[in-house]
């Protein structure tokens, strides 16, 4: 019995060890506001984020998703992705005009510099065009079609902030 409790105390203190050493690449700080919930819920508000993920789980989340997805925590792709899922009708009518209230919140939580919104919108809108007017697109499901449009939004020339 004291065996086991000794092997699971060495397990998780190495673990432990493991997460620290993977979240040090990152200010411990930057993780309770880059990451997790709290940056998906408040990605410009630091303090509401930090708050967040300490009152959620502890910051858990947060450290588990800087050591598992690091790239997630440097900007609103996780976000991006949730508005474009909630507002993909908007969007394609925005696309389809060009401009737009969607298309310009699209590109502020895609991190797109306020100088390249316009080069940003237009190369969206073309390559949107050659989607949509693809072969069996029409018969996507509404998922399938916002994930081609999160595909594209990211796959932009490197407008971003």
């Amino acid at each position: 019995m004291r065996r086991n409790t000794m092997k699971t105390a060495t397990l998780a203190f190495a673990a432990s060890l493991l997460l620290a050493q993977a979240a040090g690449a990152r200010e411990f700080a930057d993780i309770y506001t880059d990451c997790g919930l709290g940056a998906l819920i408040a990605p410009r508000t630091p303090a509401v984020a930090a708050v967040t993920n300490v009152t959620f789980d502890l910051g858990t989340t947060a450290i588990i998703s800087n050591v598992s997805s690091p790239e997630t925590c440097q900007g609103g792709k996780a976000l991006a992705a949730a508005f474009i899922n909630d507002a993909y009708e908007p969007l394609e009518a925005d696309l389809a005009r060009g401009q737009g209230k969607y298309l310009d919140s699209l590109a502020v939580l895609a991190g797109v510099r306020e100088e390249g919104k316009t080069a940003f919108a237009d190369s969206l809108r073309k390559n949107f065009a050659g989607s949509i007017a693809a072969e069996g697109y029409a018969d996507r499901s509404r998922f399938e079609k916002a994930e081609n449009l999160y595909n594209l939004v990211f796959q932009q020339p490197d407008s971003r902030s």
